[in-house]
């Protein structure tokens, strides 16, 4: 329980003094959710930064709108910063990296969106390569954790 709490609300959620003295953690568990929270957060970080901003392969751009229709322009940058902080956001408390993000948001009446003109092509292949790193990190989550798997 204390990894999974460490996963989802972070740190401070295993070290709550409002917690009974019956839940307090031994060193070694608590050591272990730390080592393994700050080892899913810098998966997370590189690998959702790699699928956003590295080079889109074989899947174009389907609108001339797109800011990934020139990926080194300025609009491009700006887009991908965005999205980027919209699915890693800068919550240190937990990690999403276990979590299916939510690429799209509301974006007034019928309409959601991820940033202004974002390609489905784009989307889709972020929602894609999410899928593959999550199913990675599922498999090495005993591992993080210094567990056997």
């Amino acid at each position: 329980m204390a990894y999974y709490m460490a996963a989802r609300r972070g740190v401070g959620s295993l070290m709550d003094r409002s917690l009974p003295r019956s839940a307090t953690l031994s060193p070694d568990i608590l050591q272990s959710a730390i080592i393994g929270l700050m080892a899913l957060r810098e998966v997370e970080l590189n690998e959702t930064h790699r699928l956003i901003f590295e080079p889109k392969g074989s899947r174009p751009c389907s609108a001339q709108k797109c800011p990934s229709h020139i990926p080194t322009g300025p609009a491009a940058s700006d887009a991908y910063r965005e999205v980027f902080s919209h699915i890693v956001g800068s919550d240190r408390l937990g990690t999403k990296v276990l979590q299916v993000p939510e690429f799209y948001e509301d974006c007034g009446g019928d309409l959601r969106c991820v940033s202004p003109n974002i390609c489905s092509n784009c989307v889709q292949r972020w929602e894609t390569g999410h899928v593959d790193l999550r199913k990675r990190v599922w498999a090495k989550l005993p591992g993080v954790f210094g567990l056997k798997s």
